[in-house]
């Protein structure tokens, strides 16, 4: 259990939440106060190097249950929209993420690709708070990946 801890956007409602060079810490979630006039975010996972025997980076978004605050522990955390991660990225690409209600109608799509760029839709309203994760896959504890991540909220 780790205490949860935001940020909060600026009201432009952009965010650069992570710079990360030759990271190779594992399973980094960053939290963000969604702005209360936001309906629609857009996730951006640049991932400008990867290096290692076999590179994997994973992004994932979370939610909080209903009830609890920022000084709640990640004990209550779950995937948003019920999405488990998304499918790893081995080559240098960029991922974006378009969450908000009626993004693609009806249906999700969160089929991405591993080693080009491309784009998924999460059908669901915004969380009070949401989770980004990056989980950097060390299988062979030599991998490292140098990324940007960033958020644009949109009323």
């Amino acid at each position: 259990m780790a205490a949860i801890t935001t940020t909060v956007p600026a009201l432009a409602g952009e965010v650069r939440v992570r710079t990360a060079t030759a990271q190779a810490t594992t399973g980094q979630t960053d939290w963000i106060a969604v702005p209360k006039w936001a309906k629609y975010a857009k996730v951006y996972l640049n991932l400008t190097a990867v290096a290692g025997t076999t590179p994997i980076c994973t992004l994932s978004l979370r939610d909080v249950v209903p009830g609890f605050t920022a000084a709640s522990d990640d004990s209550y955390v779950i995937n948003l929209a019920e999405h488990t991660a998304l499918t790893g990225i081995t080559a240098a690409s960029i991922l974006v993420v378009d969450v908000g209600p009626g993004i693609t109608g009806i249906a999700d799509d969160v089929t991405n690709a591993a080693a080009a760029s491309s784009r998924v839709a999460i059908n669901t309203i915004l969380p009070t708070l949401l989770g980004i994760k990056v989980l950097n896959d060390r299988t062979t504890g030599d991998e490292t990946y140098t990324y940007t991540l960033d958020i644009v909220f949109r009323a």
